[in-house]
């Protein structure tokens, strides 16, 4: 069994089923799934939504486990990305930086705000 496949296993907290609002780096991420998959952009989509998720299903247990919904597509677009040399490393190291430090600062505004 995969670390995806959790279908029938016991779970000892409830599912949250209320819907958050969408932080700003969510929706940035979902652009970017967008922007990536689009087949009617000139040379085709970057990626397909196949990738994403095989990307998905191929991240450590741990990484699944703890990973939110966003976060995991995130890391499984990178992997593509950098899989096909559509980035370089140290390219993502130097933006994943900087999401990372604004990604906290919209942690921090939401927290204040409630």
């Amino acid at each position: 069994m995969r670390n995806h496949d959790v279908g029938g296993t016991h779970q000892d907290e409830a599912i949250p089923r209320e819907q958050h609002a969408f932080m700003p780096w969510e929706l940035r991420t979902d652009a970017l799934l967008w922007i990536l998959s689009d087949g009617s952009r000139a040379g085709g989509p970057q990626m397909t939504v196949d990738e994403l998720r095989r990307g998905i299903e191929d991240m450590p247990a741990e990484d699944y486990r703890n990973l939110g919904y966003f976060s995991k597509w995130l890391r499984s677009m990178i992997a593509i990305t950098t899989e096909r040399g559509l980035i370089s490393s140290s390219e993502l190291e130097r933006r994943a930086a900087a999401i990372a430090e604004e990604e906290a600062r919209e942690h921090a505004r939401e927290h204040h705000s409630e």
